[in-house]
C-alpha cells in the first residue's frame, strides 16, 4: 500500500442538554445522523452522495448505543444505508450514551465520556456489545475502533485486541494532554502498539498568534480546503498515511443544542465536495483507503506502520480560515 488518505466520518447523536435537564431527551438519529429537515436529508445521505459522485469510499465510525439514548432500532436504518451505498462501517463509542441509560434506570453510573477512564470491564462490554450490534446491522463485524472525543490511551489498547479489534484510530496529537490520553512525541501516520495498529487522526501545527491553537486536527468542518490539501500532501510525501474527519452533522447548521432548524452549511459542504473531487483526480498518486482495506492489507502483510512529523502551515492561511469561520457562524449564511 502506497501512502494514501483515510476519510473518516464519526456518526453519533448529541446528548442535547439531556444530562442537565430531566425534561429533555438526547437528539434523535433522524436529526444528528440523517439530517432530516422537511424534504432535505443533510446528514449521511448527502455525505454519501458526495462520496459516490467522486467514486470514493469512506470509513464511518458509528456509535451504536442510540437504543440507550431512547431511540431503539433507529441506528439500524443508517447502518443499512451505509452498507447499501458501499461505505465502510466501524465501531465508535461514547460512554456517556450508555451511562445516561443507567441513570434513567436508577443504576450506578460514571459521569464521564472518556473511554480510557472507564473500568476495564466496562470498556470490554461496550466494545463487545457495540461490535455485536454493528455486525447484525451490516453483516460485517468491525475491525477498527475510535473512542468518542479521541479519549483513548495506550493502556486501553490491549483490551481492543482481546475483543478482536486490531486497528484503532483515536490518537491525534492536537488533543494530546487534554482529550487524547496518549503520551509520547507527536506523530501523523500509523504506529504499532503491541497487537494493535494505531492510525492517527492527522494534524498540523501553526505559528504562534493570539487566538490560534498550537495545532489543529484535519477536521473538514474546522479547517480550509487549502489547509487540508497541504497537510495531506505533506504527510503522504513524507511516506505516511493522512487521516481526516468529519461528523454526520458536519454539513448542516442548527440553531441550538437541540438541533432545531437544520440548514445547509454551504461553506463546509462546498469544502468537502472540493476535497473529494481533488482526491478523485489524484487517486493514482494519493489513493483513498477504508479501514477494511487496511485490515486486509495487514492480514496479507502488505502494510507497515509508518510515521511522519506534523507539517507546519502558514499564518496567513490560518488567519484567512478564522475570518471565514467567523462569518460562517452566522446561521443563515
Amino acid at each position: 500500500m502506497k501512502p494514501g488518505v483515510f476519510i473518516t466520518v464519526d456518526v453519533e447523536c448529541s446528548m442535547g442538554g439531556a444530562w442537565n435537564d430531566a425534561a429533555l431527551r438526547p437528539v434523535p438519529p433522524a436529526r444528528a445522523v440523517m439530517g432530516e429537515y422537511g424534504d432535505r436529508q443533510l446528514g449521511l445521505p448527502l455525505i454519501c452522495d458526495i462520496l459516490q459522485d467522486a467514486g470514493l469510499a469512506a470509513t464511518f465510525f458509528v456509535e451504536p448505543f442510540a437504543d440507550e439514548q431512547g431511540y431503539p432500532g433507529e441506528m439500524e436504518g443508517p447502518c443499512a444505508l451505509l452498507a447499501d451505498r458501499g461505505q465502510d462501517v466501524q465501531a465508535h463509542v461514547h460512554p456517556n450514551h450508555w451511562h445516561w441509560s443507567l441513570k434513567q434506570q436508577g443504576r450506578p453510573f460514571d459521569f464521564t465520556d472518556a473511554f480510557a477512564d472507564c473500568p476495564a470491564g466496562e470498556q470490554v462490554h461496550l466494545m463487545t456489545e457495540g461490535c455485536d450490534r454493528l455486525a447484525r446491522w451490516t453483516g460485517r463485524r468491525p475491525v477498527a475502533f475510535r473512542a468518542g472525543n479521541m479519549a483513548m490511551s495506550e493502556d486501553a489498547l490491549p483490551l481492543l485486541a482481546d475483543v478482536g479489534i486490531r486497528i484503532d484510530s483515536s490518537y491525534t496529537f492536537p488533543y494530546q494532554g487534554t482529550r487524547c490520553h496518549f503520551g509520547g512525541e507527536p506523530f501523523n501516520g500509523s504506529r504499532r502498539y503491541g497487537e494493535v495498529l494505531e492510525v492517527a487522526l492527522s494534524g498540523f501545527t501553526q505559528p504562534s498568534f493570539p487566538g490560534l491553537h498550537p495545532a489543529k486536527p484535519l477536521d473538514v468542518a474546522g479547517i480550509s480546503f487549502g489547509e487540508t490539501r497541504d497537510a495531506i500532501l505533506g504527510i503522504t510525501q513524507a511516506g505516511a498515511d493522512a487521516c481526516l474527519i468529519l461528523h454526520s452533522f458536519s454539513l448542516f447548521k442548527v440553531r441550538n443544542q437541540r438541533y432545531d432548524g437544520g440548514w445547509p452549511d454551504r461553506i463546509v459542504t462546498g469544502r468537502f465536495l472540493r476535497l473529494c473531487r481533488w482526491l478523485a483526480e489524484r487517486r493514482d498518486a494519493i489513493p483513498t483507503y477504508t479501514f477494511s482495506n487496511l485490515a486486509r492489507a495487514v492480514d496479507e502483510e502488505r502494510y507497515e506502520a509508518r510515521e511522519a512529523p506534523p507539517p507546519r502551515l502558514s499564518l496567513g492561511r490560518a488567519l484567512a480560515r478564522k475570518a471565514v469561520q467567523a462569518y460562517n457562524r452566522l446561521y443563515w449564511t
